[in-house]
């Protein structure tokens, strides 16, 4: 079952705060449920590209050369 939105802003908070406080059992345990709850996600397919996305991709090389 994926997670909530709010256990997973929970958690990312939880992490950010062990690494601002620099304590190590803190930042583990942290990590360790973010992780968990990252598991749990569902993604959809990235399918087939639509013509739009193909005419912005193209475009962006096209600036990259």
């Amino acid at each position: 079952m994926p997670c909530k939105k709010t256990d997973l802003i929970s958690a990312i908070n939880s992490f950010g705060a062990a690494r601002a406080s620099g304590d190590n059992t803190l930042l583990a345990f942290s990590v360790n449920l973010v992780q968990s709850l990252i598991d749990t996600l569902e993604f959809e397919g990235e399918g087939e590209l639509g013509t739009t996305q193909t005419k912005v991709q193209s475009e962006t090389k096209e600036e990259v050369e």
